[in-house]
């Protein structure tokens, strides 16, 4: 194999795909990027077994050919390049490949392309294509409450359903809930949903945002997921189990529902959190309602007290207390100008929802976006 190709775009290709190769494997052959040449371009692919990404830079192909390169020397190589243009030369005999630019040569040991694991191909029959920035920011508003534990397989994804003209994302980790509905442009024929790995969604969300594309086209198979964005294919398998019945843990019906301001009051949480950063147990933080107000408390033994007031649509006295960054993160994937608590007992959830811009609270309009928190016991309280 030899090929000569542009080095500015062939690293940025390169660096994409590394991002789906195995860092910790003992396989050697998934430490390494599977380099094809044919076709005036160069394909590359990288995977860990679980997530897959490939894709292609144009190149001068002099003689066909597939080789495996490890893909931290080989990325870290073609990142430091000056700008020019290089060239890849696969020698079987010796087992190697030897990368040239300019006078500078680099030989690196490679491996043979045979035992590489076969990868998903995009089949159009059955895949339907949805906005870009639609699944991005639908995944980043409830990649918060993913869970990171990895004896949970079920809870580190992200349940998707397709249903109709739009698109469910569900999120827990046990301590919160995010659900978020949005509107698709085309009809989804039928219904599916699917349990796919939360770091292969927000994977994909990254590729698009570095891409110059608009849409996204999607393929779900039994045990798979594929996304298409311009040249980059993602694939993810799918993971088996059963996820929470989230439905069940909505409460039917609030004895509050309050508005605060959301600008001011990601300040507040930010501001007050600092009295509660890195400690074990967290230090809660407490909503303390009266009329009209909120008082926002943290109180560390270590570090002191912070107490914050801002104007709320509460009418009488009520306190909550939650995990700061928890509560945090809910408030923040809030995106109207005022957050919505509806609150029952000190010790039930809580939820947070989308509140009307008009302030006056209430409306019958479903919101898109629910966000599901458990309560903490303030200690401070006794």
């Amino acid at each position: 194999m030899r090929v000569v190709c542009n080095t500015e775009s062939f690293s940025k290709k390169l660096a994409l795909v590394s991002r789906g190769v195995s860092a910790r494997s003992t396989i050697q052959l998934l430490g390494g990027i599977l380099v094809e040449a044919g076709d005036g371009a160069v394909r590359l692919s990288g995977t860990d077994m679980e997530l897959s990404i490939q894709t292609s830079s144009p190149a001068e192909v002099e003689e066909d050919g597939r080789v495996v390169i490890p893909a931290r020397i080989f990325n870290d190589i073609v990142r430091s390049l000056p700008k020019g243009q290089l060239s890849l030369t696969h020698d079987k005999s010796e087992g190697t490949v030897m990368l040239a630019a300019g006078s500078n040569e680099y030989k690196i040991r490679a491996y043979a392309a045979e035992d590489y694991p076969q990868l998903p191909q995009f089949d159009s029959e059955g895949a339907f294509t949805m906005s870009g920035e639609i699944l991005v920011d639908t995944v980043e508003k409830v990649s918060r409450s993913y869970s990171r534990d990895e004896t949970r397989p079920v809870l580190t994804g992200i349940l998707i359903s397709f249903e109709d003209s739009r698109v469910r994302m569900v999120t827990t980790d046990s301590y919160r809930l995010s659900i978020k509905e949005t509107e698709l442009a085309t009809t989804f024929d039928g219904n599916r949903e699917a349990i796919i790995p939360a770091r292969a969604m927000q994977e994909v969300g990254r590729i698009f945002s570095g891409s110059d594309e608009e849409q996204i086209e999607v393929a779900l198979s039994e045990n798979q997921a594929l996304f298409k964005i311009g040249d980059v294919l993602l694939g993810t398998r799918l993971i088996d189990g059963n996820f929470p019945e989230y439905k069940r843990l909505l409460p039917a019906t609030f004895e509050r529902e309050i508005l605060v301001p959301r600008e001011d009051l990601i300040g507040t949480l930010r501001r007050v959190s600092l009295f509660a950063q890195r400690q074990t147990p967290p230090v809660p933080v407490s909503l303390v309602f009266s009329e009209g107000a909120v008082e926002v408390i943290v109180r560390s033994q270590e570090i002191g007290e912070a107490h914050e007031k801002l104007p709320a649509s509460s009418e009488d006295d009520f306190s909550i207390s939650f995990n700061p960054g928890y509560l945090l993160d809910g408030v923040s994937a809030v995106d109207t100008e005022n957050v919505m608590f509806k609150l029952n007992e000190a010790l039930k959830p809580g939820l947070i929802v989308p509140g009307p811009n008009d302030g006056n609270g209430g409306g019958e309009e479903e919101p898109d976006f629910l966000y599901l928190i458990m309560p903490m016991r303030d200690p401070s309280q006794g």
